[in-house]
């Protein structure tokens, strides 16, 4: 152990670098854990969401049978709700953070989804077809902004008290 290092510092520290949460802190604020896989239900929403439009754009220029795709994207709807129930039972949870980063990462993905929106019209999809691909594009564009937001959220430290006294 160097000079400058705490002395309850684990001797496979850096002392350099100081963890958010230190054992003689106590009531002070913590890094929540124990958290819902919430990152990983919206990686397989995406990958649900990837490989109906890879199934689809297939089938361009003409019309996909659309079973597969309406499948995929119902499966990624109930995964959606699954994440909505499993975020929305969080207590002690940074949700400032989460809200602002997630209104941000929403803003640029849904400049992305309507940038590929107008490409699909402009391209002439109609019908059922630009039905599917448009909701395909409204479930990516809501569950990568939700994985931005869960992973920075997820490492802050937060007052459990100030937490309990805002769900109030």
């Amino acid at each position: 152990m160097t000079a400058d290092a705490p002395a309850n510092a684990p001797a496979d520290v850096d002392p350099g670098i100081r963890p958010a949460v230190t054992p003689e802190a106590g009531s002070g604020p913590e890094v929540p854990t124990g958290l819902p896989p919430v990152t990983e239900i919206a990686t397989v929403t995406l990958a649900l969401i990837v490989v109906g439009g890879i199934y689809m754009s297939a089938y361009l220029p003409r019309h996909s049978p659309l079973g597969v795709p309406f499948g995929l994207l119902g499966a990624a709807a109930v995964l959606i709700v699954t994440n909505l129930v499993l975020l929305v039972r969080l207590r002690v949870f940074a949700w400032g953070l989460f809200f602002r980063v997630w209104r941000w990462a929403l803003l640029a993905y849904c400049v992305v989804a309507g940038m590929l929106e107008y490409v699909f019209v402009y391209d002439g999809t109609r019908g059922k077809m630009l039905l599917v691909l448009s909701l395909m594009l409204a479930v990516f564009a809501l569950t990568v902004p939700t994985i931005i937001a869960f992973t920075v959220a997820r490492f802050q430290a937060v007052d459990p008290e100030a937490t309990r006294a805002e769900s109030r």
